[in-house]
């Protein structure tokens, strides 16, 4: 194996491990602006205040989308730029189409105040049905892993019982 071919696996690896954090992050943050939405809050000052509460989420645990969402409402904070609109950028740049859905839409439909609501609340159903169908799928993944292991267990087992029969005979 050469250098090059490490490296681009090593990047995949990368990429596939973002792009499993964002599909598992993404349901959760949509579903606690929906929760500061119903509060009365105006979509941008949800988003805003979702962003800066992952600041008390120490690095390690943070992960990609945290992390990237973080960056997103500090940049807002300074240069004034529209966080959604940052967002909609991010969401341009990543291979996740989920996360293309969801930052289309929130840019899309910024300025509708209370109608957003409702649309985004389904946007936000279909993207835990999607997170609950990976975990199901990485579920299946993993019985399957711990089969062959198992299947060595029962064969050693069958052996050790029966080794002194089968030595008793002789």
């Amino acid at each position: 194996m050469t250098f090059e071919s490490v490296r681009k696996k090593q990047e995949k690896q990368r990429a596939d491990r973002e792009k499993q954090d964002v599909i598992m992050e993404l349901p959760g943050f949509l579903n606690q602006v929906l929760l500061l939405m119903d509060s009365g809050l105006i979509l941008r000052d949800a988003f805003m205040k979702v962003a800066l509460e992952y600041e008390n989420v120490p690095g390690p645990e943070r992960g990609f989308f945290r992390g990237k969402v973080l960056e997103m409402a500090r940049a807002s904070e300074r240069t004034g730029e529209d966080v959604i609109a940052l967002f909609y950028e991010f969401s341009c740049r990543t291979d996740v189409k989920e996360l293309k859905k969801a930052g289309n839409f929130l840019y899309e439909n910024r300025n509708l105040g209370t109608e957003i609501w409702e649309r985004l609340s389904e946007l936000s159903e279909g993207l835990w049905q999607e997170r609950k169908r990976l975990c199901l799928e990485r579920m299946r993944v993993a019985e399957t892993r711990m089969s062959f292991p198992l299947a060595i267990m029962l064969i050693s087992l069958i052996i050790m019982t029966s080794a002194p029969a089968v030595m008793q005979i002789t």
